[in-house]
């Protein structure tokens, strides 16, 4: 008779089954106890101690489950308390003989005879191919996120460079996470000839699949992936012969939950666990329960497309659900309705779906059909933070009013510089010959659609840069061009109603005006929040002179051509330079007027400002003037961290025998 403490991934990870069969056939567990993750003070460790008998006796084991007791000092009260008392709930006891009929035999003491039984059915392997994707052996290489690269050159069949490539993501069920892009040029050709890549489940390429992420941080989450995409070996994908959403509801279920927690509760979920989920098809409740998952899927996807960085973006909901309204005030609260129901209605249905599954499987004493709400995954917006519930801070699916009117900021900076349009839904330019898409004639930019060339609604950026500066110096500068996309895309009737609604959202300063506010917000956080919402990712750069704001100017990675840099610096960096001499000049005259000591002591800290700015924009020039004379070229294929890189830490040569400065002429990301 031995007693042990070991850590307790031996009662179920895989590598482990032939020692858990060997003891479940030779040996007895005749007692366990399974410790909460913090249970010693020094260290935080997955910890079990049990005690085994050299002999098999059929006999029952004592099991102790203090995972839901935090806290060192609780572990020995709750298990003395166990000792004492067989009734409490987190003691158990079972015969280690029914462990061998789970998949995987893992310790689960806690599982009930009713839930083992459901493991005599067909497993899930029988009715579909369930397979690890592809491994590139070099992500860097051959993975982009799909806004990085060209959108002429993505196809969903692999006949150009990049297909779709699913690769698991954050927990979200039924449709999402569509982010990535393969190099698979030629079907592939540098990739098979890339020792370290490895091309699995070729025959099921571009096929519809259910995918799902390798590792997860608590619920697991299956979603639906038309034809067109291959998967990865961390987003891996279940091909069904028949039934694809009668299986994804399943999966979707609180019943596989329970099941997939039983057969491997480290939250690593490879093929070969999902595989083996017994299987219960009931033609009875098939064509409801395919109704729901349809329904579920279109809700999931309408939600996911409502942001930018889905590849089927089409518009911003302010102007899908603006109605007639013509202020944002008004679309942002249609939004939150709509939302709301979408989310109301998705909850709806995955309880039904786990009702339906839980009676099929006839679970009714052991599970709930009940869904936490901060287990849907689809979008709710609240006005503020204030208002949003506790069981809901922190998670993924929740805005504020805030970040809805930073997405349409950003939108807006979008059809400024052709990526999309007011005129034509969805990607319009992302790659290719610009004049395809746009043209300007007698002064009035023009938009290619459908129906052919009509006039754009929006002013185009025509050299591909738009100055981020702090006062009116320049008339096409970012603010003047928000403020002009406001009014054409909700009216100049209620142009400043909708500028202060913007300017209090993003939280206006006393004495600001609405214009002051949004500049400031362009001028301090709009990069940051870019960067933010493409993953580090940014397909807008920010030419930056540094902390005293001197300079700043946006370009779109996809215009970008080697004069761009030498345009940044010609027509903005030294226009705007002229205009903070000829501000001094103008304040030089001003300090030494006839006005109150208050006017001169402000008018003598803007000039200390501006004078910081004109050092700054001095020294920028340096480094901007040596990179515009090199016409640095960029590939989209390289992706925006490679390519980024060309204009960060530039050495500019400072004559013999002193070391090069270095600069960075893009904000850092």
């Amino acid at each position: 008779h031995l007693g042990f403490m070991t850590p307790f991934v031996w009662m179920f990870i895989t590598s482990y089954e032939e020692l858990r069969e060997k003891m479940i056939n030779e040996k007895s567990i005749t007692s366990l106890v399974q410790l909460e993750y913090s249970g010693f003070t020094e260290a935080t460790v997955p910890v079990c101690t049990f005690t085994l008998r050299n002999i098999h006796t059929g006999e029952s084991g004592e099991y102790v489950s203090l995972s839901d007791f935090k806290g060192a000092d609780k572990q020995p009260l709750k298990t003395l308390e166990a000792a004492a008392n067989r009734e409490v709930n987190y003691r158990f006891t079972v015969k280690s003989n029914s462990f061998i009929n789970i998949p995987g035999k893992p310790i689960a003491y806690w599982v009930s005879e009713k839930l083992i039984n459901c493991f005599n059915n067909k497993k899930l392997y029988e009715y579909a191919d369930v397979q690890e994707g592809l491994k590139t052996g070099d992500n860097e290489s051959f993975i982009r996120n799909w806004y990085e690269i060209n959108s002429l050159e993505i196809n969903i069949f692999g006949g150009n460079k990049w297909v779709n490539h699913t690769k698991g993501g954050t927990y979200r069920r039924w449709y999402g996470n569509n982010e990535n892009v393969l190099f698979f040029k030629n079907n592939g050709e540098k990739l098979r000839n890339f020792a370290k890549s490895s091309l699995t489940g070729q025959l099921n390429y571009f096929k519809e699949n259910i995918t799902w992420s390798r590792i997860t941080s608590g619920e697991s989450s299956f979603r639906y992936t038309p034809c067109g995409s291959i998967p990865n070996m961390a987003g891996l994908a279940l091909y069904p012969f028949d039934n694809i959403y009668y299986f994804l509801g399943l999966l979707n279920s609180k019943v596989v939950s329970k099941i997939l927690w039983i057969i491997n509760p480290t939250l690593n979920y490879p093929p070969g666990t999902v595989g083996k989920l017994p299987i219960i098809l009931s033609n009875i409740n098939k064509s409801k329960i395919d109704t729901i998952v349809k329904k579920n899927i279109n809700v999931s996807k309408t939600d996911w497309d409502s942001f930018e960085t889905s590849w089927d973006f089409k518009k911003h909901p302010f102007l899908t659900y603006k109605g007639n309204s013509i202020t944002i005030e008004k679309a942002f609260k249609n939004w939150s309705i709509f939302a709301e129901k979408q989310f109301k209605q998705l909850k709806a249905n995955e309880e039904e779906l786990n009702r339906i599954f839980i009676k099929i499987y006839g679970l009714q004493d052991e599970l709930t059909p009940d869904v936490e709400d901060k287990d849907v995954t689809v979008t709710r917006i609240y006005d503020s933070k204030e208002e949003i519930p506790e069981s809901m801070k922190g998670n993924n699916y929740v805005l504020t009013r805030e970040d809805v009117i930073k997405s349409f900021i950003s939108y807006a900076v979008g059809c400024m510089f052709g990526r999309y349009s007011l005129d034509e839904e969805g990607l319009i330019y992302a790659g290719g010959d610009f004049d395809d898409k746009f043209r300007l004639r007698d002064g009035q930019w023009e938009i290619k659609t459908k129906e052919g060339w009509k006039k754009s609604r929006v002013n185009i950026v025509e050299h591909n840069v738009i100055p981020i500066v702090d006062g009116d110096y320049f008339e096409d500068g970012i603010l003047e061009r928000f403020v002009d996309f406001v009014k054409v895309s909700f009216g100049e009737e209620t142009l400043e109603e909708n500028l202060d609604y913007i300017a209090e959202t993003l939280g206006r300063k006393a004495n600001e005006t609405s214009r002051q506010a949004i500049r400031r917000y362009f001028l301090k956080d709009f990069y940051k929040d870019h960067v933010r919402t493409y993953k580090k990712r940014p397909i807008y750069w920010l030419f930056d002179s540094g902390r005293q704001d001197g300079f700043k100017a946006l370009i779109y990675m996809h215009r970008y051509d080697p004069s761009t840099v030498a345009r940044v610096r010609t027509d903005y960096l030294h226009s705007l330079q002229k205009k903070y001499e000829a501000e001094i000049n103008h304040l030089d005259i001003l300090i030494d007027s006839d006005i109150s000591q208050r006017e001169k002591a402000a008018a003598r800290k803007k000039k200390e400002t501006i004078l910081k700015q004109i050092e700054e924009c001095r020294l920028y020039d340096e480094a901007i003037a040596h990179m515009a004379n090199q016409r640095i070229e960029i590939d989209l294929d390289d992706g925006v961290k490679v390519n980024y890189a060309k204009f960060q830490g530039i050495e500019i040569p400072q004559g013999k025998g002193r070391k090069p400065l270095k600069a960075d002429l893009l904000a850092k990301i």
